[in-house]
């Protein structure tokens, strides 16, 4: 991949990491949601080295092996699940409306479509988000800190632990990379992540208190209410509600296009298949996963967005040495 290339990766990676940063690691605190998107940056820098060392794309290097083919089916089924999963949560960017399953299925649809275009429109696209996203929660984020009320701050004792491996949402983008990576300097887009994690749930505790932040569905939302520009409180909800669905987009649509390149393992023509797989089994998955405790989908998340990867880079790297 050529450095442009590389860097719009980074982009896609970063614009998907904001639906966990912004929607679920809040919940948490702000020193645990640190603390879990520090361990998730640690987690894709890894694998990015790994990945660059491979000298092959992550599907290839699987698909080597018997035993590399059925953990690629597993993946995609994985993400089949996580499709719904995933548009399931961002029907809450809009909590003062009915939003399911409208919002999600709408957005998985823009993202099959995106993805059967190829992976460098789903790249471009992300690149291009990137620069919304930056930029407005660069300023929603700039003018709240200092309304934050200090006693609001002190850390939580009691995380709610299962939203920690969403951090790891990223690690797909790796799938829609061939061979050595093309620079780009990762480790200051990883520290941006971590950095963006660290200040909206500093923001959303000192707002709302972190008892309400552990309660709330999307407690950044309600956090962005009392936000004021200038000395004027402006509703910039709904731009809250702009931004996570671009960057669950993004994520969608990541996911839409590792699914194509597994698939073209098993088909010579892979669009068409994808296509339908994705929305019509995430649109099912939507429903589904409402069912699907918690714990499984942090379980899931660990094997298919940390084990798997990791093992399979980390044979390849040994292989290539």
């Amino acid at each position: 991949m050529t450095r442009a290339d590389t860097r719009q990766l980074y982009a896609l990676g970063f614009a998907s990491f904001t639906v966990p940063a912004i929607l679920l690691l809040p919940r948490a605190g702000w020193l645990w949601a640190t603390i879990g998107a520090a361990v998730g940056a640690a987690v894709l820098g890894v694998l990015i080295y790994l990945h660059g060392r491979s000298k092959k794309g992550l599907v290839r290097l699987a698909a080597r092996t018997a035993a590399g083919k059925t953990a690629l089916v597993a993946v995609l089924l994985w993400n089949d699940l996580m499709l719904g999963r995933i548009a399931a949560h961002l029907c809450k960017a809009y909590p003062s409306g009915s939003a399911f399953p409208l919002v999600g299925l709408l957005l998985l649809l823009l993202a099959v479509y995106a993805a059967q275009k190829g992976g460098e429109t789903v790249r471009r696209t992300g690149a291009i988000v990137f620069f919304f996203l930056i930029g407005f929660y660069l300023l929603i984020l700039g003018f709240s800190l200092p309304d934050l009320r200090l006693s609001w701050l002190k850390p939580v004792g009691r995380p709610t632990l299962t939203v920690f491996p969403a951090v790891l949402a990223p690690v797909s983008v790796l799938y829609l990379s061939e061979g050595e990576s093309g620079g780009g300097k990762p480790a200051l887009w990883l520290l941006g992540g971590v950095a963006l994690a660290f200040l909206a749930a500093l923001v959303t505790a000192g707002s709302v208190s972190p008892s309400v932040a552990a309660q709330e569905t999307f407690p950044f939302y309600t956090a962005a209410k009392s936000v004021k520009i200038l000395g004027a409180m402006e509703r910039l909800e709904p731009f809250v509600s702009a931004a996570l669905t671009a960057g669950g987009f993004c994520l969608l649509g990541t996911l839409c296009a590792a699914n194509e390149k597994i698939l073209s393992v098993f088909f010579p023509k892979p669009k068409n298949a994808s296509a339908l797989t994705n929305f019509l089994i995430g649109g099912v998955c939507l429903w589904a996963s409402g069912v699907i405790s918690e714990d499984i989908f942090a379980v899931g998340m660990t094997i298919f967005c940390g084990a798997f990867p990791f093992v399979t880079l980390l044979l390849g790297a040994r292989k290539t040495a």
